[in-house]
């Protein structure tokens, strides 16, 4: 039976609008092989060696209790986008084993986004946002307390875009071949009135717009995190 958890928004729908691509849980070897494409290619044009070095799938990747967000084109299917959710229910999180975060986060139910790339081109930025509006909801639907990003000092601007805090940085992340980068995180319950206390572009996107072609099954997303 497929679970639809509550509308995870404050602010009512005003409308609904069609993306040119959908989004979904990827299910089975091939979506895994597609979503390591988008990765490996999106990490090689910023730090090719790390890019060499994700042309393989991951431990994390065939962890139980982890998920793989894709996104793919509706015309003809090609993937483009790509993120990965790594909770910290039965365990800490990669970045735990790397650094110390603060009290806040460490005391709470967390979810690390990682991998996260999309083709190269001028859709890349609303490919983004609507997987990373996906992971959101997701997180709302399974009481998440903070959501922790990790990226480059080049990612700095786009995640502050998005709301985040800064964390800590540099910090050299032994499974980012030893990359200085900094670490970022969000409260989800926060998130939306953050949105719109600034006015934010994102705001309209995220909360006020349903998209039906961000299509997330709940009973996978229950069976990898449990039932809130």
């Amino acid at each position: 039976m497929l679970i639809v958890p509550d509308r995870p928004y404050f602010a009512s729908a005003e409308r609904q609008e069609p993306l040119p691509f959908r989004v979904r849980i990827a299910r089975g070897p091939k979506d895994l092989q597609h979503a390591v494409e988008i990765r490996s290619s999106a990490y090689a044009r910023h730090l090719p060696h790390v890019g060499e070095a994700l042309r393989t799938a991951e431990a994390e990747d065939y962890r139980s209790d982890v998920l793989l967000l894709i996104a793919e084109r509706k015309f003809d299917r090609r993937p483009i986008g790509t993120l990965r959710l790594e909770p910290n229910f039965s365990g800490p999180l990669r970045i735990e084993r790397e650094t110390t975060l603060p009290l806040p986060q460490r005391n709470g139910r967390l979810v690390e986004t990682t991998r996260l790339g999309v083709e190269n081109g001028s859709s890349g930025t609303l490919v983004m946002v609507a997987l990373v509006k996906a992971a959101f909801e997701i997180c709302r639907a399974c009481d998440v307390d903070y959501a922790i990003a990790v990226g480059r000092r080049s990612m700095a601007e786009m995640f502050r875009s998005l709301c985040f805090d800064a964390l800590e940085g540099p910090v050299r992340i032994s499974y980012a071949k030893n990359s200085p980068l900094w670490i970022f995180a969000i409260p989800i319950l926060a998130w939306e009135a953050r949105l719109r206390e600034r006015n934010h572009f994102y705001f309209d996107f995220m909360a006020r717009t349903e998209h039906p072609d961000i299509a997330i099954d709940y009973d996978v997303v229950f069976e990898a995190f449990g039932q809130p």
